[in-house]
């Protein structure tokens, strides 16, 4: 008898873990479950920012093939593109630029332990991008953890970045380094859906200026899942600056945006 009790904990812990494989229930937020191996995803993201201190627009789009390579590990291939319309006044006159740039980023994903089987999920995951003008590195530490319907999801995030430049008569390159903590909780509420808040607070550290710009983001988010596909998608407004402060409601607008939102579409192979 006491065996066939621990046959069947230890079979609900691994049905747990492969059915949340599948599960991405933040936007902004990652969570430290993989895919199976050779289990495939086909993602798709929208970000859109708006909301400075002239006239400002950014869509960001990425499309993602992900592929799981064993019990732990997976790593997904990205094509990337910005495009950016930004208002600014030069002399007397208002003057409209506009911009548009691709890029091709790798990411590698291990997961450690699980949110479910284990006190505390976790995992660690690396990324590069790299464009015309601009290579960047990111790399997180992602911890997690499922008590029942409640899913909650730290992430310690690092992502030094180069951009080239031309200013005056000659190329320079311009680094700098950015450091973002996020927090996301969800809550099962049944038939595929969750609903949740999800935090973040982005730091610019920049070799001429040291820490330069902080801020405070805060917003829902929704999320519906099914075996083939699940979509999510996020409001996030920004609740106040804390460094850079450029408006008199406390807000950082020259680095960031009052207000982004971000829907992610995947289905799976």
């Amino acid at each position: 008898m006491k065996k066939l009790v621990l046959f069947m904990i230890a079979g609900f812990f691994l049905f747990a873990g492969e059915a949340m494989s599948q599960d991405r229930i933040f936007t902004y937020v990652y969570q430290s479950l993989v895919l199976n191996k050779g289990q495939k995803e086909i993602e798709i993201w929208t970000t859109y920012r708006t909301g400075r201190e002239d006239y400002y627009r950014r869509m960001d789009a990425r499309v993602e093939f992900e592929i799981g390579l064993g019990k732990r590990l997976q790593t997904a291939f990205y094509l990337n593109y910005k495009g950016k319309a930004a208002a600014h006044l030069e002399d007397t006159l208002m003057v409209m630029d506009r911009s548009n740039s691709f890029s091709f980023s790798n990411e590698w994903k291990y997961k450690i332990s699980d949110p479910v089987a284990n006190s505390i999920g976790s995992a660690l995951y690396g990324e590069f991008t790299i464009g015309l003008d601009q290579l960047k590195l990111e790399a997180k530490i992602i911890l997690d953890k499922r008590i029942g319907r409640v899913t909650q999801a730290f992430n310690f995030v690092f992502e030094p970045e180069w951009e080239w430049e031309t200013k005056k008569d000659k190329v320079e390159v311009e680094t700098k380094y950015e450091i973002e903590l996020n927090y996301g909780v969800g809550v099962d509420i049944g038939k595929g859906f969750t609903l949740g808040v999800e935090a973040r607070n982005p730091n610019v550290f920049s070799d001429d200026n040291g820490w330069a710009h902080s801020a405070l983001y805060a917003g829902p988010t929704f999320s519906y899942a099914t075996n083939d596909f699940w979509v999510n998608f996020t409001f996030m407004p920004q609740i106040v600056g804390l460094r850079g402060i450029s408006t008199n409601n406390c807000l950082n607008l020259s680095e960031f945006e009052r207000y982004q939102f971000r829907l992610l579409f995947s289905y799976i192979l």
